[in-house]
């Protein structure tokens, strides 16, 4: 084995979640801290709790949205190409049948023209037999003719 770690390609990974359970749990320790550390009045607390929520609502429904908008766009991108690849794949399929088509019927003419030709030769063949046996029999009937004569004559 050759030492070529160097130049081997190596991949990596990054898994990233939403962030939306790390926002959430800052967001919680934030506020705590802050209520320990406020020196404010119970109505005070109980406001800037609610504020807090409120901001913390605001900023989930947010990111919730935006994880959403992220999740269609990909399912979208996503649904494109897969429709691109079973359209590709269609045209491709449709080329070869055409190939396929077009190979079956010049088969077929090839086929037929071989079958003609084989009937014209044996139909010439046929015919040029019959033509030997007529001029056969011809010369047969004119060497019986002779013969004949020729024993007539004795």
């Amino acid at each position: 084995m050759s030492d070529h770690k160097e130049d081997t390609p190596y991949v990596i990974v990054e898994r990233r979640g939403s962030g939306l359970g790390a926002f959430l749990g800052g967001a919680v320790l934030g506020a705590v801290v802050a209520l320990l550390y406020a020196p404010r009045t119970g109505d005070e607390t109980k406001e800037e709790i609610r504020e807090g929520l409120r901001r913390l609502r605001d900023d989930a429904e947010e990111r919730f949205g935006q994880l959403r908008l992220d999740v269609e766009e990909r399912y979208e991108r996503v649904r494109e190409e897969v429709s691109d690849r079973i359209d590709s794949a269609r045209d491709e399929l449709k080329g070869r049948k055409l190939q396929a088509e077009e190979a079956v019927k010049a088969g077929r003419e090839a086929a037929q023209r071989a079958r003609d030709d084989l009937e014209k030769r044996v139909a010439e063949s046929r015919e040029s037999y019959r033509q030997r046996v007529e001029a056969l029999a011809e010369e047969i009937d004119e060497e019986i003719d002779e013969t004949v004569e020729e024993i007539v004559e004795e």
